[in-house]
């Protein structure tokens, strides 16, 4: 990955999640830009004046550059910029990746509520649905100064399930830390179960011969992401890995399934979506 892109809005969990994207773009000698989408509801903070308001563009772009100028002391290999697009978040940033190609996106989510499910929020929901990246959405209450040291991936009998394995490796290898590879049971049904059982060899042979510590187990699974969660939770993980699993949503185009949703919504872990690869569907 050569450029990573993450959304701001100077916001607590835009902020957490640009120290994550600073994190990465070190590791993976990535060039970092910072994004704000200015809308004509846009606001800076809440404590923004209505003077203030007025000059949004100026209060932003000085706000810009100060966090530009904070992320590239920390970046010594690779450039720091910072852009304003006009629109809806969701719309630009994917434009801003189409423009920029081979690209992570890093977004903020909200912490955790008085509610059962912890929602990650509409934008970071529509930015994951409509681009074609990975899209990493990272909490507030995510500590900054922990490294990323296990990493658990989820294998399936999907056809795309292995997809994700060699982003996986990248970044293992990068943070010099451990994959936890999870094959997922979710069927009575031998043929899928035996394919879940060769993708998680082929997975593990990858890794191997790319010197990657990993682990792996098989579990039953409802697909219900709590048991992801928890097996993330008892194995100190501070990432996981997960194909976007999305349906067709009328004129909407794609929207995600409910696992997706759920385990992004739910998890307090750091949630790397990847997008399938249609070019596998092909059989022409």
């Amino acid at each position: 990955m050569k450029n990573i892109i993450v959304g701001i809005d100077f916001s607590k969990g835009s902020l957490n999640a640009m120290k994550h994207a600073v994190s990465l773009a070190i590791k993976l000698k990535a060039n970092l830009t910072l994004l704000y989408s200015l809308t004509p509801d846009a606001k800076i903070i809440e404590e923004t004046s209505i003077t203030l308001k007025k000059n949004i563009l100026d209060v932003a772009e000085k706000k810009l550059a100060e966090l530009t100028d904070y992320c590239q002391k920390h970046i010594y290999h690779s450039k720091v910029k910072y852009k304003i697009r006009y629109g809806k978040a969701a719309k630009e940033i994917n434009e801003e990746v189409k423009e920029q190609g081979n690209a992570i996106i890093v977004v903020g989510a909200h912490g955790s509520s008085g509610f059962e499910e912890l929602f990650v929020g509409s934008t970071a929901m529509k930015i994951i649905s409509m681009c074609d990246c990975p899209v990493l959405t990272v909490r507030d209450t995510v500590n900054i100064h922990r490294d990323l040291t296990d990493i658990v991936v989820i294998i399936d009998s999907s056809r795309e399930t292995l997809q994700k394995v060699k982003m996986a490796a990248v970044l293992a290898k990068a943070f010099q830390a451990k994959i936890h590879l999870i094959g997922l049971y979710t069927s009575k049904f031998r043929d899928l179960r035996v394919l879940v059982d060769a993708y998680l060899n082929k997975a593990e042979v990858y890794l191997t011969k790319r010197d990657v510590r990993l682990e792996s187990k098989i579990i039953e699974s409802d697909k219900d992401p709590k048991q992801v969660i928890d097996i993330a939770k008892n194995v100190n993980a501070n990432l996981i890995i997960a194909m976007k699993e999305t349906d067709l949503y009328g004129d909407e185009g794609f929207s995600l399934t409910s696992f997706s949703q759920k385990l992004i919504n739910r998890s307090p872990v750091p949630v790397l979506s990847i997008n399938v690869d249609k070019s596998i569907y092909n059989v022409s």
